[in-house]
């Protein structure tokens, strides 16, 4: 994972229940990597019967940001990602692009 390019996803950053891509996406908290499912905004909130706060969107119910670790091999707990790690996520629209 190269934190520098901002925007760009690796292959399987992508939601377990649509499929979106190039878009933020959250995991479950507490779970094993093998385990982890990612959503994205809409499917994470049919998830956790909730709304995701547009400017402030880090986490939705028991969903945390999915910030995989530079390696791919995991993802990182929520209070230690590193700095260029939430820059990338942060760079990620919260939304999946809209198929026309």
């Amino acid at each position: 994972m190269d934190y520098t390019e901002l925007g760009a996803t690796p292959w399987y950053y992508k939601c377990s229940k649509c499929g979106a891509e190039g878009c933020k996406l959250w995991r479950q908290a507490q779970t094993l990597a093998s385990n982890i499912k990612l959503l994205c905004a809409n499917c994470s909130e049919k998830n956790q019967h909730g709304e995701i706060d547009d400017k402030h969107p880090s986490a939705i119910g028991w969903l945390v940001e999915a910030v995989p670790t530079e390696d791919g091999d995991t993802f990182w707990g929520r209070t230690s990602i590193p700095k260029d790690g939430c820059d990338w996520w942060d760079s990620l629209p919260t939304r999946p692009p809209v198929k026309t």
